[in-house]
């Protein structure tokens, strides 16, 4: 692969979070940019990351490494999170220009879809407050992105998949396997199998597939290197996907979890898996914790609690329960409840831990700047428009 020299390149790896205790695996490794890099000696790269949610990209990308090796190479280091002009943009402005974009995802875990891939990384570009929205209708939302921007070339991560959690917090398990494309539904396909999956399983797949966005099969892709698709497959067999229904998990006596069924495991309930994986990955035990009932959408009565000093913890707009008895009355609004909220407030909540204290002042910083870097961009493009009425 070759480009003229002074292209531009734009490299965008996967950064959902950082953090050495509690998402050490979760981003795309500096020596993939680096060999990247490497390709491109002659061009001008350009790299630039999202995070979820609520999660600052600057400071995930400082957590990476990706700030010590971009200050050694000069390149660029963008923060997606930090470009978008308010809500004036659901794409960042620097898309335009470039001669070629690469997207790097990680194949992962994911509370919210069953696996995260290539399509799942692309809502990362994704202005942060539509991001955000998107999680009550996330599969109808990947669907309509899928042929918007593509990127010009996708390469999987799949050396060190992540299983027994989701898009932060997983085991690494080596497959030593990169897959190349350029369709982000082909590739997706391709990845749900090499997950361990049947890919029209997936609900937003299959309707995907239905709406003839990709191929309705995998033997209408053609693979071309190391392996096929039977290998694939066996490699899939080792992945262990952990339950993703919130009220199975391994709770200790004292908390429990009502969930209307009404209510997607895309939105609240996948958030609240994935803060339940990065605690647990993060050596965060809520065997101590302070009796509660959690309430994700409406359930009615609540049982009556066993202290007085239960707590009924209702997370979203939607969560509705009748909580006679119960001490204490916490609601975390929203029609989204993203996981850097859950990860901050739940087990401050159940008196298990201070993550305000653990993360410490660099990520408050970090979180912010990206907030008054985004204040700051919208009131300079509302002024201008002002001027340009005059």
């Amino acid at each position: 692969m070759s480009l003229p020299a002074g292209r531009r390149v734009f490299l965008q790896p996967a950064c959902p979070w950082a953090h050495p205790r509690f998402a050490p695996h979760a981003f795309t490794p500096v020596a993939l940019l680096e060999a990247l890099r490497s390709l491109f000696i002659d061009c001008s790269i350009v790299v630039g990351a999202g995070s979820l949610p609520g999660f600052p990209a600057r400071y995930a990308m400082q957590q990476a490494g990706y700030g010590a090796w971009a200050r050694r190479h000069r390149i660029p280091l963008i923060p997606l999170d930090e470009v978008f002009d308010g809500q004036a943009s659901r794409w960042p402005d620097l898309l335009r220009g470039i001669d070629l974009w690469i997207a790097l995802p990680r194949l992962t875990g994911s509370g919210f879809l069953g696996f995260a891939g290539s399509a799942r990384h692309h809502m990362f570009l994704l202005n942060p407050t539509e991001h955000l929205h998107a999680y009550p209708r996330l599969p109808e939302v990947i669907i309509q992105t899928l042929q918007e921007h593509p990127p010009h070339l996708i390469i999987l991560d799949a050396t060190q998949v992540l299983h027994r959690g989701g898009e932060l917090a997983g085991e690494p398990l080596t497959f030593s396997v990169l897959v190349m494309g350029t369709h982000l539904l082909t590739m997706d396909l391709i990845a749900a199998r090499l997950y361990g999956l049947d890919p029209l399983e997936v609900p937003w797949i299959r309707e995907a597939v239905r709406q003839g966005l990709g191929p309705a099969d995998l033997s209408e892709i053609r693979i071309q290197g190391d392996l096929s698709l039977e290998d694939l497959g066996r490699l899939g067999e080792q992945v262990i996907r952990p339950d993703l229904l919130p009220e199975r998990y391994p709770w200790p006596p004292q908390v429990r979890v009502f969930r209307s069924e009404a209510e997607p495991l895309w939105n609240i309930p996948g958030a609240l898996m994935e803060t339940l994986w990065v605690l647990e990955h993060g050596g965060i035990s809520l065997a101590k914790a302070r009796e509660a009932a959690i309430v994700i959408g409406s359930v009615g009565e609540l049982p009556r609690p066993r202290t007085d000093t239960a707590a009924a913890i209702l997370l979203g707009d939607s969560a509705r329960a009748d909580y006679r008895g119960y001490s204490r009355i916490v609601r975390l609004p929203g029609r989204h409840v993203p996981v850097a909220r859950l990860l901050l407030d739940l087990p401050y909540i159940l008196q298990v831990a201070s993550l305000r204290s653990e993360l410490g002042w660099g990520f408050l910083w970090a979180s912010l700047r990206a907030f008054l870097q985004r204040r700051l961009r919208f009131q300079a493009l509302r002024e201008t428009r002002i001027q340009g009425r005059r």
